[in-house]
């Protein structure tokens, strides 16, 4: 008999342990859960779905709206991943979501872990790039993939002065501390606006390593490396102005560091928009492009329907921003 089980962030161990035997990312870990956690808020838990021999997990957040609650896969690539096909899951996953009461869920998904067999594809939409690496080839024969400039640049670093830095305490020091001046340059989304208690513990996460550039007395650039035994990501990198100039030596030495750990996949993120200079940097390391998609679910449709009228949103509209009662740009405008 099919079984469901939501295991909170306050059992790790229990966590730790739905995810072994199936191959995950870095967001579907605890460790990445509590940390956005710790800046969210959002009652947040790993749902379990267990069918015989079958396992499918995905963690999920709640969150409050007008006395009604919807659901959202915390910041990163996640979504629901498994160690078998399950064709019965979406109707199982749908029965679950209304037994809770929720009234739609957006669930991001990650490209190299889909199951199609988990979701119907009438809530699949597609909207945006990764690019990823596969590690299992050769260093020799990634470097041959390479863009022609980039591969120049890859060896004029391995032929000239070593500007990296390794010194812990002095890269989580200058996380810390340059991380939300680094967005706000960047005029970043609310999505980064992490709490400080999100960036002390991820800099201190055991599945997180930290790599720095400039001069051993100034570290001008940190990048963070976060990764599970299946798949390494290019988590963040903050830079001081003028410090972007490391960002390509700091992209090749995480590449390094995930192989060493025989990771098969490195995955790069996107651009900020499709196609832009964020995303061509890094389509020139000989990247694969893969299409980023999520689910938006609706289990609820009557008060879907009454909490998008109320905010000034058609309920019929799935193009953008989802759920879009919950939209900052709907709330000011049913202001008006």
């Amino acid at each position: 008999m099919p079984m469901h089980r939501c295991i909170p962030l306050a059992s790790p161990a229990e966590w730790r342990e739905a995810l072994n035997g199936i191959r995950h990312a870095f967001a579907h870990t605890w460790e990445s859960c509590y940390a956005m956690h710790l800046t969210t808020g959002f009652p947040t838990y790993l749902y379990c779905f267990e069918d015989g021999e079958t396992r499918i997990v995905c963690p999920l957040s709640e969150r409050q709206y007008e006395g009604h609650v919807d659901i959202v896969t915390p910041y990163g690539f996640s979504g629901f991943i498994g160690n078998s096909d399950c064709p019965a899951f979406p109707r199982e996953w749908t029965r679950f979501a209304r037994e809770r009461g929720y009234v739609c869920g957006y669930i991001q998904l990650n490209p190299l872990l889909e199951n199609h067999t988990y979701f119907s594809s009438n809530e699949l939409h597609r909207y945006h790039s990764l690019y990823v690496l596969d590690l299992t080839r050769s260093i020799d024969e990634i470097t041959a993939r390479l863009d022609r400039g980039r591969r120049k640049q890859i060896q004029a670093i391995a032929n000239g002065p070593a500007h990296l830095v390794f010194d812990c305490q002095a890269l989580r020091r200058f996380f810390l501390e340059q991380t939300a001046a680094f967005f706000h340059r960047k005029n970043a989304a609310r999505l980064y606006q992490f709490s400080e208690d999100t960036l002390s513990f991820l800099a201190s996460a055991e599945n997180v390593a930290l790599v720095g550039a400039g001069a051993p007395e100034q570290v001008e650039a940190v990048a963070l490396t976060a990764y599970t035994p299946y798949i390494g990501e290019a988590f963040l990198q903050i830079s001081r102005p003028g410090g972007e100039r490391y960002a390509a030596e700091l992209v090749w030495e995480r590449l390094k560091f995930l192989k060493s750990r025989q990771i098969p996949w490195m995955n790069l993120g996107g651009g900020v928009t499709e196609h832009d200079g964020v995303a061509a940097f890094k389509a020139r390391f000989g990247t694969t492009r893969l299409a980023l998609g999520c689910l938006k679910q609706v289990y609820n449709p009557s008060a879907y329907a009454l909490l998008c009228r109320q905010a000034g949103r058609e309920p019929t509209d799935l193009s953008g921003y989802f759920p879009p009662y919950h939209d900052p740009r709907a709330r000011e405008s049913a202001h008006v």
